[in-house]
């Protein structure tokens, strides 16, 4: 049998040794296909999809309450390490990993046991994260119950956009070591999504990069947007977010702190992501409304 890796992308389709192929739905009087997830980022989509019944293991990442949202309903399956060993000891029909899983060499051999690999996409916006999502369901057989799911998520989305415009205030989001996030990146295609200015993109950084202080105290945002600043971290990898210049900045200027493991897969958790923002900017506007004036 040929080797099978299938890369799940922005389309519907499945690439296959080299060739796109277009993939019906499985039926509905067809056995749900037996699936398990071999990192956090797998679980979260999985949980959400699947018939309870169809979920052979999830990682043990995500039964890590210290970096899983879903860790307690994780624990209700086997946890796997997301090696070969784990897909040939649980045998699923499918198996969902990431694009850069160290086991796709054995590919050949995972297919030769029946198991297919999917390898599913990093999202770079909430667009990408719902094609994903049914693209999936479809293949579990999940289409219809995926559907509503995405409906319902993408109605909840549209309803916490601001009006936009040059007044819109402008986001920064920053991790401890200086870490941001610029055009191109799924927190700023959800800070825009929400009608809000991306301090980064502004700036002129693409990517994943890192804000300099020296910019950062001469062009300060109107809202901090703190991710991991929650965790422990290295001193090396903290010394930005300890930095007596922003320590002070941080005390003038409203901050939304957003727990490490809220958003780090960029998929449909957005929406929960989306939902402290608004609620929070909220809270910061009716705190500046009762605020006298000097």
């Amino acid at each position: 049998m040929s080797s099978r890796w299938v890369v799940l992308g922005r389309h519907t389709g499945w690439l296959v040794g080299g060739v796109m192929l277009w993939v019906a739905p499985v039926l509905a009087t067809t056995p749900l296909p037996s699936v398990m997830s071999t990192n956090l980022c797998a679980d979260l989509l999985l949980l959400r999809i699947a018939d309870p019944g169809q979920i052979r293991s999830v990682s043990r990442q995500g039964q890590d309450a210290r970096i899983s949202p879903v860790a307690d309903q994780a624990r209700a399956y086997p946890g796997n390490r997301g090696g070969v060993e784990d897909l040939l000891y649980f045998k699923p029909d499918i198996a969902l990993v990431y694009q850069g899983w160290m086991g796709r060499p054995h590919a050949k051999r995972l297919a030769g046991q029946g198991i297919e690999v999917i390898a599913l996409p990093y999202p770079r916006g909430w667009d990408e994260a719902l094609q994903t999502a049914r693209a999936l369901a479809a293949r579990l057989g999940r289409a219809e119950t995926g559907a509503a799911l995405i409906e319902g998520l993408e109605r909840r989305m549209q309803a916490l956009a601001r009006p936009r415009g040059a007044g819109a205030p402008r986001l920064l989001y920053l991790r401890p070591s200086g870490g941001t996030a610029g055009q191109g990146t799924y927190v700023d295609d959800l800070i825009r999504r929400l009608g809000l200015r991306n301090l980064a993109a502004e700036q002129g950084i693409k990517g994943w990069g890192r804000f300099p202080l020296e910019r950062l105290v001469s062009a300060p945002p109107d809202v901090f947007l703190l991710g991991y600043f929650d965790q422990a971290q290295s001193p090396a990898r903290s010394a930005y977010g300890r930095h007596p210049r922003l320590r002070s900045l941080l005390e003038l200027t409203p901050a939304i702190e957003l727990p490490g493991q809220a958003w780090g897969c960029g998929g449909l958790e957005l929406l929960e992501v989306a939902e402290q923002i608004s609620a929070q900017l909220t809270a910061i506007d009716q705190t500046r409304s009762r605020t006298p004036s000097p």
